[in-house]
């Protein structure tokens, strides 16, 4: 019958520390190259220790080499940079759509409703006529002040007045209302802003230097929508309710 050894935990680690020669010899006169006394213990200490050091080697050559971009999932600072640019530039043309969305909408409504006469050219699409009460619709000033430099019905332009603006003076929203138009005027130099609000009325903003909103902007009362020109001038503003131009002083509270 074939014996069983058992080893007791002594044995074992007695046998762990047993020393061994490991020699190198020339096979041709059996020279000794090299010659080292190992032990099971310190084999697996050299072992782990060779391990370890594989490791951190292994660890600091992707870490700080051109190797670390071959890592699936692993991307340079400046592709990362890149894309969150790339995503914020996404994210705006997503909101400059929706304006524009918007504002081809307006658009579209406006050129359904037109008229042949010339006061009929800016419809507005919120029109009710039921709902429509003169009394109740007021506007807030464009300007801190006012200095009525044309009045309504008198040229040029009798569908407009004309008020005298400071260097660099703000120009504020009368009403509530959503941005259809920032368009250049050449004959005045200068931009304009349209606004459609409620009521079926559209408000109109001339000579301005600079336009501070965009199409399809929701604006609220006195927002700033633009700048005046650096020199003493005037902005233009029309009014039209259903159409029709009227003059903006019988709404101004």
């Amino acid at each position: 019958m074939k014996k069983y050894i058992k080893f007791t935990p002594k044995q074992l680690f007695r046998n762990f520390r047993h020393p061994y020669l490991l020699i190198l010899r020339r096979i041709d006169n059996l020279e000794v190259i090299f010659s080292i006394y190992l032990t099971r213990l310190r084999f697996l200490l050299f072992l782990a220790l060779f391990i370890l050091i594989l490791i951190i080697l292994t660890t600091i050559l992707i870490a700080y080499t051109p190797l670390r971009q071959y890592i699936p999932g692993y991307g340079d600072i400046k592709e990362k940079e890149m894309a969150y640019n790339l995503a914020k530039k996404t994210d705006s043309l997503v909101d400059i759509l929706e304006q524009r969305e918007v504002y081809y909408k307006n658009l579209h409504t406006l050129l359904i409703t037109l008229d042949t006469s010339y006061n009929k050219t800016l419809k507005a699409f919120y029109y009710n006529p039921e709902n429509l009460n003169l009394n109740k619709i007021k506007l807030s000033l464009p300007l801190n002040a006012i200095q009525i430099t044309k009045k309504f019905n008198e040229n040029p332009s009798p569908k407009s007045i004309r008020l005298l603006t400071k260097s660099s003076e703000n120009i504020k929203a009368m009403n509530d209302g959503i941005v259809i138009d920032t368009s250049y005027i050449s004959s005045l130099n200068a931009k304009q802003v349209i606004i459609q609000h409620k009521n079926n009325m559209i408000s109109i903003y001339k000579n301005l230097a600079k336009v501070n909103v965009g199409i399809g902007t929701n604006v609220k009362t006195n927002e700033i929508i633009g700048i005046a020109k650096p020199t003493s001038s005037f902005i233009e503003i029309s009014v039209f309710l259903n159409g029709d131009a009227v003059n903006p002083e019988n709404f101004w509270q």
